[in-house]
């Protein structure tokens, strides 16, 4: 997982796959590393027997697998749950064990659509864009959504779009970028769309956008500016083989955070 952990506890032969962030984990202590660090990706998804079984008969503890099993037949809070996982095996601090339960504590008060958002642009952070995606796009289709103020429902798609812009798939991020301004208002979703059409080479795009949207000159050369300092920089990695890597790294520079 990027880091030397100590394991106390037995190493899994067979690992317990995480589907959300598509990760392996092979002991408790991986496990638990894992919840510390991505506890606002956690759900009740998260509470399943499956992963009870895996405890029991993969990593060997067949006591806190009781424990675990114990909390979703009596309907408990995910809180509790993931308490009981990280004290059972004693690999967190008292301090992220605290700030573990507070965290799922006042996820358990907020609204899904609230958890969702956070959830989403969690995985954002983390370079997951494919599953941020997914969570954007169930965020959207959420009852909720449908009666949120139109500047956070804009946020979102602006943020899908960012999405789809790490993945290189400009032609779907003008579309949403273009749809969150006309939720959100936001010039900068404006210019983003602009800049996704022009990453993409879509110079008819490019155009109807400055003419319905009456972008002015400034804000051309503004993108024009940047867009200069993009390939050129990539035509400078090219001898190095890093063009791609060039043009995703003014990107980031740009516009990587979400709204």
């Amino acid at each position: 997982m990027g880091e030397l952990l100590l394991c106390n506890e037995a190493i899994a032969a067979m690992p317990y796959y995480i589907e959300g962030v598509s990760i392996n984990v092979y002991s408790i202590e991986e496990l638990n590393y894992y919840i510390i660090n991505n506890t606002y990706l956690l759900d009740d998804d998260f509470m399943s027997l499956e992963l009870c079984t895996w405890i029991e008969n993969h990593a060997h503890l067949p006591k806190l697998a009781m424990h675990l099993r114990t909390i979703i037949s009596t309907n408990g809070r995910l809180s509790a749950f993931v308490t009981e996982l990280l004290e059972y095996s004693g690999y967190c601090t008292k301090e992220e064990l605290k700030n573990t339960h507070d965290a799922l504590k006042e996820l358990e008060e907020k609204s899904e659509f609230e958890c969702l958002k956070i959830r989403a642009d969690r995985l954002m952070e983390k370079k997951k864009y494919t599953a941020a995606i997914f969570e954007y796009k169930k965020l959207l289709s959420c009852e909720d959504a449908k009666h949120t103020e139109r500047e956070l429902y804009g946020n979102i798609y602006h943020n899908l779009a960012t999405a789809y812009v790490q993945l290189f798939l400009f032609d779907i991020a003008a579309d949403l970028y273009l749809e969150a301004f006309r939720q959100n208002g936001d010039r900068k979703s404006l210019w983003s769309c602009l800049y996704a059409y022009k990453l993409d080479n879509n110079d008819i795009g490019y155009a109807r956008i400055v003419r319905e949207y009456s972008v002015t000159e400034q804000e051309i050369n503004n993108l024009d500016n940047v867009l200069k300092g993009v390939y050129a920089e990539a035509s400078d990695g090219c001898d190095e083989g890093r063009p791609k890597e060039t043009i995703l790294k003014y990107k980031e520079d740009y516009r990587a955070h979400v709204i």
